[in-house]
């Protein structure tokens, strides 16, 4: 789905006008921003009252970047493997794998920080700089899905409540179990 340069980082387009001169509405970008669209004459319309334009190609940052963050967690995921965790050589070559992606997101976020602003929200999914719990075993919670026995939370000093005396006493709308043996 195109772009269209309201969407777009003012900084960027700024420094599109200064090379190729003003953004009309009529122009608009590819939706991976690997061209521009940019109206020829869009004051001069055409008899059904279309606009031609001339495509400018523009460095693909968003390819660029799904592609080394896709082959940098592909290569992390193989490190799980049964066959590949205790092969060194495998681990020197996925750590390098990942410094890549790291200088390069360095250098591009020093570099070009309107396209890499960009690009970091149109992609946040693949970048993934969150922290997530993948790494960390899980929580021991034998009782989580209701298997403990009512002594465990009377000790804690909760009290069993009747459920069908609490129903009665509700303003809401009486419920009834159909499924109920």
């Amino acid at each position: 789905m195109p772009i269209k340069p309201k969407e777009l980082n003012p900084n960027f387009l700024k420094k599109l006008e200064d090379k190729y001169g003003p953004i009309s509405n009529d122009d608009f970008f590819s939706d991976n921003l690997t061209y521009y669209a940019k109206a020829n004459k869009p004051e001069e319309r055409g008899e059904g009252g279309g606009v031609t334009h001339t495509i400018i190609d523009l460095p693909s940052f968003i390819e660029l970047f799904k592609n080394l963050d896709k082959s940098k967690e592909v290569a992390k995921d193989l490190t799980t493997q049964k066959e590949l965790r205790g092969d060194q050589d495998y681990k020197e070559q996925y750590k390098k794998i990942a410094d890549t992606f790291n200088k390069f997101r360095t250098f591009f976020r020093k570099n070009y920080p309107d396209q890499y602003s960009m690009i970091k929200s149109s992609v946040d999914e693949s970048l993934k700089e969150a922290s997530t719990s993948a790494g960390v075993s899980g929580y021991s919670t034998p009782y989580a899905f209701g298997k403990s026995s009512i002594s465990a939370y009377t000790k804690m000093g909760y009290k069993p409540v009747n459920r069908k005396s609490l129903r009665k006493k509700s303003k809401g709308i009486d419920s009834i179990d159909l499924y109920k043996d």
